[in-house]
């Protein structure tokens, strides 16, 4: 004889799972917050964070920062860099002047005017030192320390 199997209702005190063996009504899920069996945190357990990155995220946040650190210290170089065009310490105990170029005229000149008694070339050394120029051209218009001869 063929026998029907028995439907199987999730209510059915005895039926079991073909997977857990526990009776379907013991795994009913919980119907009010309180039901919950909850863990007591203990001493020694602290509360998760909310947050949590990724591998990538944490590439992403370290770059960012290696970023906002970048920017942060070239405000700041070019705020010191700004700053610093007022009278070289040096003027302040040597006897120096401020010239400007004029149209036509070279290093060589402005060294020969500025002290005429002084070996030129030791004196377009020294405005080369004092201005911080990077070779012996300069420009009409241009503003140069030079010592007063």
């Amino acid at each position: 004889m063929n026998a029907m199997p028995a439907v199987a209702r999730p209510g059915d005190p005895g039926i079991r799972s073909r997977r857990s063996g526990v009776a379907h009504s013991a795994r009913r899920p919980y119907r009010d917050l309180a039901d919950r069996p909850h863990r007591a945190l203990g001493s020694g357990d602290a509360p998760r964070a909310a947050l949590r990155l990724t591998r990538r995220g944490r590439v992403v946040a370290a770059a960012v920062a290696a970023l906002l650190m970048t920017v942060v210290s070239l405000l700041a170089a070019g705020a010191v860099q700004a700053t610093n065009h007022a009278l070289p310490p040096v003027a302040a105990r040597q006897n120096l002047v401020q010239v400007v170029v004029r149209p036509g005229e070279s290093l060589w000149s402005v060294a020969e005017s500025a002290d005429p008694d002084q070996d030129t070339r030791a004196v377009i050394q020294q405005i080369v030192d004092l201005n911080s120029l990077s070779g012996d051209v300069v420009f009409a218009g241009q503003q140069l320390w030079v010592p007063r001869g």
